[in-house]
């Protein structure tokens, strides 16, 4: 874990769809706030057969036409980018193997500290957890991940929802939190959630968030909340108040499983405009990856969700 929380380089997962032209968006807006750079990403997968010569791609012409076009589509946002923004710190990354692989390697290699996509605010529950490409950077990006709807219009976060439901890594997500609202002179709105039998440890963190809050000239608000049912309680707070950002920890597993079953992604990725930002431990290793996948034997069709 980095000694302090700085957001110095995003990397933007793009399919030249509406989709991720809003996410693109989001990380020009970000990066200038943050005097960071920006790698915009496609991934190209390829498809191998082996025979007794050894490993041989199918289509290589095919594919290098692909990779052409690609990279010219990129460069137009650059300069889209550098027109439209007066922003120029930015490269372009292609990846040739599958999408995580492709992705996690440029984290690692480039020291991403958070990467942006884009997801279709229309799609179902089953297509997000099924088939979306939005859902496997989700789940398996090896660093902070933020999801920005297609009908997100939000490219400051004023308002900023941090729920305080689990302990751990809460004091790197909460400085994560104070970074981004110092950035956009934003407000953070403290939900403390707690089941009973996890009342004391739960309250203990959140009244000694607040008081750093009080400390500091962030502006915020704050509640404590008993529940056994946390997705729910956030699901409520968020559908009432309008907000631009919620920040969530990725670590609690269980709770994802409660997200689920409860409607809370369901509701905030397909019936609201909030963009939500996981935070994840880049040190820690999120995906096991696949000894035959670092050859490329996948079909699995460029960034599509």
């Amino acid at each position: 874990m980095k000694d302090f929380i700085s957001i110095k380089t995003i990397l933007v997962a793009t399919d030249f769809t509406t989709r991720s032209d809003q996410a693109v968006k989001v990380a020009v807006h970000m990066a200038k706030r943050h005097h960071a750079r920006i790698i915009l990403f496609y991934n190209l997968s390829s498809f191998y057969i082996i025979d007794r010569t050894g490993m041989q791609m199918v289509g290589q012409e095919t594919v290098n036409e692909n990779f052409e076009q690609i990279e010219n589509s990129l460069n137009l946002i650059k300069e889209h980018l550098q027109k439209q923004y007066d922003f120029t710190n930015c490269t372009t990354a292609i990846g040739n193997n599958t999408l995580i692989n492709s992705l996690n390697r440029i984290i690692r290699e480039e020291s991403v500290d958070l990467v942006i996509t884009g997801g279709s605010g229309k799609q179902g529950l089953k297509e997000l957890i099924l088939g979306s490409s939005s859902y496997q950077i989700l789940t398996a990006a090896t660093c902070s991940v933020l999801l920005v709807p297609e009908d997100s219009h939000q490219l400051n976060f004023k308002k900023i929802l941090v729920p305080v439901r689990v302990l751990d890594e809460l004091h790197e997500k909460f400085d994560l939190s104070k970074l981004i609202a110092e950035k956009n002179k934003g407000t953070i709105s403290l939900l403390g959630i707690s089941p009973e039998q996890q009342f004391a440890d739960i309250r203990k963190a959140y009244i000694g968030l607040r008081k750093e809050l009080r400390r500091s000239h962030i502006e915020y608000d704050a509640s404590f909340i008993i529940s056994n049912d946390k997705a729910l309680e956030i699901s409520k707070v968020s559908n009432d108040s309008e907000f631009d950002l919620i920040i969530l920890n990725y670590q609690d597993e269980e709770n994802w499983k409660s997200f689920f079953s409860e409607n809370f992604l369901k509701r905030i990725i397909n019936k609201t405009s909030v963009p939500l930002l996981f935070f994840k431990d880049s040190n820690q290793n999120n995906i096991k990856t696949d000894p035959e996948d670092d050859m490329g034997y996948d079909i699995n069709l460029p960034f599509h969700g």
